[in-house]
């Protein structure tokens, strides 16, 4: 399937608004009490990233395991800020979860889109 030069621009501006959401989250990474409105902008990325991967081949794009690291990192931040109350290993993940966010890439090819999800381990419990 050919992709229009407006879905083309359609879809490099839902990159640009992932963008936008890290940065945001990255300004919160290390306030617990803004909770809520990271995993909200967190939740729209996962939204944003499968609207840009309907554009492509199924074969092209796995982000299961993305949608993954998401969940272990909701839970963490609910976990720290529950007991801790304040965040110890949150904010590192929530700056490596940004950065995988801004790693996805997706290519205008001939014959679509090609979408590539890097294979970053975002497990709370492999941070070094």
């Amino acid at each position: 399937m050919e992709i229009t030069e407006t879905e083309r621009l359609m879809l490099i501006k839902k990159k640009e608004e992932i963008c936008g959401l890290t940065l945001q989250n990255l300004d919160m990474a290390h306030d617990p009490q803004k909770e809520v409105e990271v995993k909200k902008n967190f939740t729209t990325i996962i939204s944003l990233l499968n609207q840009i991967a309907s554009y492509s081949d199924s074969k092209n794009y796995d982000l299961d395991q993305f949608t993954t690291g998401m969940n272990s990192l909701f839970n963490l931040m609910s976990q720290e800020k529950r007991t801790l109350k304040k965040w110890l290993l949150s904010p590192r993940a929530i700056e490596m979860t940004c950065n995988c966010a801004n790693s996805v890439r997706f290519d205008f090819t001939k014959k679509g889109l090609k979408i590539s999800i890097p294979k970053i381990d975002i497990s709370i419990f492999r941070m070094k």
